[in-house]
């Protein structure tokens, strides 16, 4: 069959030849189509003698010869695909393909492959040490906080932003690092209080065995002279004869202890836990009631008395413990002035606050004396004269009293004598609407 005959029975060729020459160009490849019997049909223009098919191959066309003889050059690829067309005639398509430019290719890949290799080694190290940092770091940081809680610090806090196991052990290591800071904080607070206590309570102790120590000194002395003139009566001591002299001062030997022991009995009472009736009383009228139980002390001691109270003055206080203190600062004051001087007593209510002053002149008491003026049985008198003092328990009961009601108070020297101060809070009645 003919070239000619060949080409009008193969259907729409043309648009075979543009689709081929197309992804001829684009893939740098030789194509050719035969029919069964080893002719050319496409390209029209190929023939039976030897064309140049590329410059590393030489392919023959022979008519008498059903397939296409090839010199292969070592440099291209030849592949052929049977194509069957509706009518059921058959043809070959032959795609020879240029390995000139892959070969290249592939030396220089040979050539650079040892450094591909030595790349991708140090990519995989870096990536490695990239990995290791990123698994590593959240258990360093947990191993490093763990550490602090166990020298109990719990300052540190482990980073929560991860989502996996490790994240989530770092958020359980936060809850018990905050857990175990509060026990310990309450437990630092517990010791602390328990340690407060303890010491309050030795100073407690100390203080009612300094106390009854003091005590027992002040009954033992009166109790030695009372003794002493029972005794020289008694026996007919030389000195004793005049009985009703000596009985006269063993009575008052004897009121002074029934004093001391009712100081006692009040003292005890005062820090046992008997209930008080606090109730809004007149302040005023209570010092008041008190300057008159000492007028006749002062007429005794030729003292003057200065006065500034007013007409009313409210406050919540447990009224008969109130009495005795505001007695005894009063006789206190009294007794340790010289004749002639004078006593100034003050009451006045400031911003909601009542101050109460009382100031004897005359006299005054040493620094290193001021702070022990409410202990028990203490008198700045190193004599301990009884002639100039009482049992020693008078401040002492009026610092009982005054920390019974909350109130502050204290002792200073003042250009002209001493002066006792407190404060209480101001309190009008309910049924006072003035």
């Amino acid at each position: 069959m003919h070239l000619a005959e060949q080409m009008t029975d193969f259907d729409n060729i043309d648009d075979c030849e543009n689709e081929l020459t197309d992804f001829s160009a684009e893939t740098n490849a030789t194509f050719w189509i035969e029919d069964s019997n080893g002719y050319i049909i496409y390209p029209n223009e190929a023939s039976t003698e030897t064309s140049t098919v590329s410059a590393d191959q030489t392919v023959t066309f022979d008519e008498d010869a059903s397939f296409i003889d090839m010199q292969p050059s070592g440099t291209t690829t030849t592949n052929f695909y049977p194509i069957t067309l509706k009518n059921g005639t058959t043809y070959t398509l032959a795609v020879q393909t240029d390995l000139y430019v892959v070969q290249q290719a592939t030396k220089v890949l040979l050539s650079i492959l040892p450094y591909v290799i030595l790349m991708v080694f140090l990519l995989a190290l870096l990536c490695a040490r990239l990995y290791t940092w990123y698994i590593t770091r959240p258990i360093v940081q947990l191993s490093r906080i763990s550490k602090q809680m166990a020298e109990l610090n719990f300052s540190g806090q482990c980073n929560t932003s991860r989502e996996d196991e490790l994240g989530c052990l770092a958020q359980n290591l936060n809850s018990l690092s905050a857990s175990l800071s509060t026990a310990l904080n309450d437990l630092q607070t517990a010791n602390r209080q328990l340690k407060t206590d303890i010491e309050k309570e030795q100073a407690l102790e100390q203080q009612r065995v300094e106390f009854f120590s003091a005590a027992s000194h002040e009954l033992k002395t009166p109790l030695t002279i009372l003794k002493g003139h029972l005794a020289g009566m008694l026996n007919g001591v030389s000195g004793y004869e005049n009985h009703t002299e000596y009985m006269e001062r063993s009575i008052a030997v004897v009121d002074r202890m029934k004093k001391l022991v009712k100081e006692l009995l009040y003292v005890s009472k005062a820090d046992g836990t008997q209930k008080c009736e606090y109730k809004t009383v007149d302040i005023a009228e209570v010092f008041r009631v008190q300057i008159a139980t000492v007028t006749d002390l002062l007429e005794k001691k030729k003292q003057s008395l200065e006065a500034n109270i007013p007409d009313r003055l409210y406050c919540e206080v447990e009224q008969v413990q109130m009495e005795r203190a505001i007695q005894n600062i009063l006789v206190n004051a009294i007794r340790y002035s010289p004749s002639g001087e004078l006593i100034r007593i003050s009451l006045s209510e400031i911003y909601g606050t009542i101050r109460g002053e009382i100031e004897n002149t005359g006299v005054h008491v040493s620094d290193d004396a001021i702070p022990h003026l409410f202990e028990a049985f203490y008198r700045a008198d190193a004599s301990r004269n009884r002639n100039t003092g009482g049992t020693g328990l008078g401040l002492y009961i009026v610092r009982k009293i005054m920390e019974m009601h909350h109130a502050k108070y204290g002792i200073s020297n003042t250009s002209n004598g001493v002066l006792f101060w407190f404060e209480l809070p101001c309190k009008q009645p309910i049924d006072n609407f003035i």
